[in-house]
């Protein structure tokens, strides 16, 4: 099982009865507008408002999975969506979909080095 990559946008659920990770590329994102007919800002909402069609949740998961690689049929996630439940599978769209809205948190843990200054005022010639 591969590591998801929080700084790649990539979060792991247990989907199916495995643990999957999931990843919204641009290419992912767009495919979800097309396929769902609707903008990711009305797709997020219906979600938020719990008012969500089956078809949207899982053209999300279903991109999701292909945005990290997975090789899902758009069937095979539906049957894993009955699987896992669809109030969870809904919760699991909606952090996916999150992801693109929220970017990466900076932690102490990050690959990306803070830099610091050492001065604490800014010399100036205009004294």
């Amino acid at each position: 099982m591969t590591t998801a990559n929080k700084y790649k946008g990539e979060i792991t659920r247990k989907f199916g009865g495995k643990d999957r990770t999931f990843r919204l590329t641009f290419d992912c994102i767009v495919k979800i507008e097309r396929r769902t007919g609707k903008s990711v800002m009305v797709v997020a909402r219906s979600i938020a408002e719990q008012n969500f069609s089956l078809h949207d949740i899982s053209v999300i998961l279903h991109e999701g999975l292909i945005g990290a690689n997975g090789k899902f049929t758009h069937v095979a996630v539906g049957d894993m969506i009955i699987e896992t439940g669809l109030t969870t599978s809904a919760v699991y769209a909606g952090e996916v979909l999150g992801t693109i809205f929220t970017g990466d948190d900076t932690e102490d843990d990050s690959p990306l080095v803070k830099v610091e200054s050492q001065e604490t005022t800014t010399p100036s010639k205009n004294i």
